[in-house]
């Protein structure tokens, strides 16, 4: 797929999953699912399929394989209802992470200040890691932060806080190529960082929790705005796996009590 412009985790993850399949047929491609089905969750096995089935009509297409896909079994999977944190809690993450201010990381950062960033930068745009730990100081014009999504190549633009501006310009004094967080540790360290920073203020969740709070606090305020926010193109994304809809429910009017207590 090289004429094809593809983000370099998703190349990565489409690379994998053929290698791991080898072989475009609805045989092929079932036996696979199945023994996927036995190691890891049914939502892992439908992102699986859909990937096989991208190669496999694409395949097609080029005369590569002389059927187009067909007969491949479809994937179950039961739906959970989405969790997000409060305001509340959100705002115990950032207060909580001045405990790890006199901790250094390898690269020299502060750890204090690179989770108060991350935290303060994952709230306010709602972007994913791989976005966030591209984020440069020339993406930022006065409080305005402006990318494009490397998902979905989608442009965005958010509005920033003062105090996220400040906790942007402390990491920037020290970086030495003008990335924001991007600079200070790999994915792996990272999630690793934000998991024990959770644990230590008692939540639940992990950084995606960011991404679906901000969500869920804007849906709550603006009907019908997660979606522009969050910059989503497919109808019905927003609303199926980032709002909370139990803290949304709070907003709804209820109907009277009738019953007889």
């Amino acid at each position: 797929m090289a004429e094809r412009i593809l983000a370099d985790d998703y190349s990565r993850t489409l690379a994998r999953v053929a290698e791991n399949c080898q072989e475009l047929s609805a045989a092929a491609i079932n036996t696979y699912l199945r023994l996927r089905l036995t190691q890891v969750k049914p939502i892992t096995v439908r992102n699986d399929r859909a990937m096989l089935l991208i190669l496999w009509r694409w395949a097609y297409e080029r005369g590569l394989v002389p059927d187009h896909p067909r007969g491949v079994a479809k994937i179950k999977v039961s739906r959970q209802p989405t969790q997000a944190w409060t305001v509340d809690q959100c705002c115990t993450s950032v207060k909580a992470s001045v405990m790890h201010s006199g901790k250094k990381m390898r690269s020299g950062a502060n750890r204090g200040e690179m989770l108060r960033c991350w935290t303060l930068l994952g709230y306010e745009t709602g972007a994913r890691w791989a976005d966030i730990w591209k984020f440069r100081r020339s993406h930022i014009t006065g409080n305005t932060i402006r990318y494009s999504q490397s998902k979905t190549g989608a442009p965005i633009h958010q509005q920033l806080t003062s105090q996220c501006i400040e906790s942007i310009d402390r990491m920037l004094e020290d970086s030495p190529d003008g990335r924001i967080l991007g600079w200070t540790c790999g994915k792996r360290w990272a999630m690793r960082t934000m998991k024990a920073h959770l644990k230590d203020c008692g939540l639940r969740g992990s950084s995606k929790w960011l991404r679906r709070s901000s969500a869920t606090h804007i849906e709550m305020a603006q009907p019908g705005m997660a979606k522009i926010f969050l910059g989503h193109a497919s109808p019905g994304m927003a609303e199926r796996h980032y709002i909370d809809w139990a803290q949304v429910g709070k907003n709804i009017p209820r109907p009277p009590d009738i019953s007889m207590n």
